[in-house]
């Protein structure tokens, strides 16, 4: 056996130099679902739910600094509701997280990363806000491409919401009601405080 030692000189040549650049894969149009004032968060931290016409429940948050924030409706984790079932709504906590109240993940509203793993797993998308004449409306770009974790429970595919069904379940089993599940989420924030 013979080994080649590479000679200085030039660098090696571009197997594809010549050739035309391959085409960028087009980012799709956006798809605006539009938010209605009356559906709108009125305190600053708070957030609220709708579901959509195809079956995801999508979250819009008013952060402190007045800006739009939006989210998908159930936790990557195992596909709790980030928000109160009977009101829909919830709180965006000062730093601008969201505290899932099962099992106390954190996950940022703005990028959807995990505060205790920093990967992106939850669904965000991005807001514009417009005047009408009822007040402002917050608009939801829905057609943002890629796969999130929080997929597997935000869509009304027979397999999310089969799936979303047996993590609840679970979740039932352990704590049968869901005051004591978010009880226990916060205080966990006390421990810290102190």
């Amino acid at each position: 056996m013979q080994f080649v030692t590479p000679t200085k000189g030039a660098p090696p040549r571009d197997p594809f130099e010549g050739y035309p650049a391959p085409p960028a894969s087009p980012r799709p149009e956006p798809k605006w679902l539009t938010w209605p004032n009356a559906r709108l968060p009125q305190q600053p931290n708070t957030f609220t739910a709708l579901k959509g016409g195809s079956g995801r429940w999508i979250c819009v948050g008013l952060k402190r600094d007045g800006t739009y924030v939006a989210f998908d409706g159930h936790c990557y984790h195992m596909g709790e509701p980030l928000f109160d079932g009977a009101s829909c709504m919830g709180d965006i906590e000062d730093d601008g997280s969201i505290r899932c109240p099962a099992h106390g993940r954190r996950i940022h509203s703005t990028s959807g990363a995990c505060a205790e793993h920093g990967r992106h797993a939850q669904r965000t998308y991005q807001t514009r806000v417009r005047q009408t004449a009822d007040g402002p409306a917050v608009d939801v770009d829905v057609s943002r491409p890629g796969s999130y974790a929080s997929d597997a429970y935000n869509s009304s595919c027979p397999s999310s919401v089969e799936r979303r069904r047996r993590a609840c379940a679970a979740i039932e089993r352990v704590t049968p009601e869901r005051q004591v599940r978010r009880r226990l989420a916060y205080d966990d924030d006390d421990e810290e405080m102190s």
